[in-house]
């Protein structure tokens, strides 16, 4: 899903999510929108970290964390947060929640507003991906499609 609200202080901002994890029994994951290539992409993370997770193949101790592994395509922690993590200053984000947390309430509770508007690929920098605009042109699928398959890919080289 995708979100539009000031974050203002991030660390207190993650203790509520925190604290709604903790009361949903939910995994809430949030993302800066800029770098999210739709809600596939988010979806398509969200699915192989649990995958890895009922493996035990997972590279994170949380679900959290492993999604964030995933859609940012990424194996460290440091680079993952780097490239899709939110920071002071965020108003559009891409949040993932996984259980038995209602999405609208926690949007509410956090002050944001759902618009799924903000995670449409149109205009992004694929850049972060590691691709040029010129691979991108040869490759003759949408930027999207390329950034499922770089978040396919970080499954392969684990």
């Amino acid at each position: 899903m995708g979100a539009r609200g000031s974050l203002g202080d991030v660390p207190g901002f993650l203790a509520k999510v925190s604290q709604l994890e903790t009361r949903h029994s939910a995994t809430i994951q949030f993302f800066r929108a800029d770098r999210v290539f739709g809600a596939e992409h988010l979806l398509s993370a969200t699915e192989k970290a649990c995958r890895a997770i009922q493996d035990g193949t997972a590279m994170s101790k949380t679900l959290g964390m492993e999604i964030m592994l995933y859609a940012a395509a990424e194996r460290q922690t440091s680079e993952a947060l780097r490239k899709l993590g939110i920071f002071d200053g965020v108003t559009e984000m891409g949040a993932v929640v996984v259980g038995n947390a209602p999405p609208d309430d926690i949007f509410k509770e956090l002050g944001l507003e759902r618009d799924d508007s903000v995670l449409l690929p149109a205009g992004k920098d694929i850049s972060i991906f590691g691709m040029t605009p010129e691979e991108t042109s040869l490759a003759g699928e949408t930027v999207a499609d390329l950034v499922l398959e770089k978040v396919a890919l970080s499954e392969v080289m684990r």
